[in-house]
Formats: structure tokens, sequence, C-alpha cells
């Protein structure tokens, strides 16, 4: 039978070789974690809010996950009036090569589409198009409305109300040759 002072020394070697087993699990573990998977990491996102004063939209895409850098975004805005849905009222194309983002800004007055398109580095392409608009509710509060053009969600209309803003990841629609 092992003394109480045997069994002291080993209690004491167990923790310090736990100690420096720990200390090297700490040290390789990123290692063995790895990278997120490229695709997972440049997931677009597509964010749409509006000024303290409600007069403009403000538009703005950028990975979802992490900083991530894009070979191409592409955001192609067309505008009309309200009560003239056949004159178009802007009609704005903004293309950035080698960019982790862009933004830019709509008048409130106005119904848009978007159409966000991006390229990430492996050649994967990420597309998708949605209309905004303005509504005053009852209260007469300020909404932004939002519809899909999509098959998958021609019924689908969400509201925000500001500060709130309108969140949506833009999904992955091929790999260019």
């Amino acid at each position: 039978m092992a003394t109480s002072v045997e069994r002291e020394v080993v209690a004491r070697v167990a923790m310090v070789l736990s100690i420096l087993a720990l200390v090297v699990l700490i040290l390789i573990t990123p290692g063995l974690l790895g990278r997120p998977s490229p695709e997972l990491a440049s997931l677009p996102l597509l964010i749409i809010g509006m000024s303290r004063d409600n007069a403009t939209f403000i538009v703005d895409v950028g990975a979802a996950v992490q900083a991530y850098r894009y070979d191409v975004i592409n955001l192609t805005i067309v505008a009309w009036q309200p009560w003239n849905s056949s004159r178009v009222w802007l009609n704005q194309t903004v293309q950035r090569n080698d960019t982790y983002g862009l933004g830019t800004s709509v008048p409130s007055n106005a119904t848009f589409a978007i159409d966000a398109y991006f390229v990430d580095q492996q050649g994967n392409y990420f597309e998708y198009n949605v209309t905004a608009r303005t509504r005053k509710d009852p209260d007469s509060r300020v909404a932004m409305v939002f519809t899909f053009p999509e098959p998958d969600n021609l019924t689908t209309e969400i509201k925000r109300y500001p500060p709130d803003d309108f969140r949506w990841l833009i999904p992955r629609r091929g790999t260019l040759p």
C-alpha cells in the first residue's frame, strides 16, 4: 500500500501534468479549429434602414459573418414615384471591385427595387432582389415596407419601423465559370 507521502507526490505530479496538458491544448486549439469555410465567411448581408429624419433610405451591403473582401459588389437601384410607377425617377448602378462593403442612399419618397450582386474570392456569386417603399400606418408612423419579386416570396411583405432596419442574407446562386 502506498503511504500518504507517496499519494501526495502522485497527486502533485498529476496536477502539474494536467496544467501542462491544458496549456498545450490552449496553444494548439486554434490550429485544430481552422478557419471558417470560405463560403460561410463570404455570405453577404443586405441592410436597409432610414435616416433619423426619415428623408432617406440607407442601403448597406457587406459580409454577414466577418469582414470579407469581395471581388465584385454591384448594386442596381431603380426608383420611381409612388403615384407614377411607369416613370423611372432614379436609375443608379454602383459597382466596386476588391471591396469589403458598399453603401448608398435613396430618397424615401420613392419606391425602389434593388438588385444586389456579389462575387466572392472563390468565384461564387450571390444575388437577390428586394423592393422597398414607405407607408404611413394608422398612427401616422412611417413604416418601411419590403416585398420580394422572387417566386418563392411573391406574397411576402415585411414592415420595419425606424430606427429598426431590414436585414436579409443574400443567397448563393452558383459559381462563375
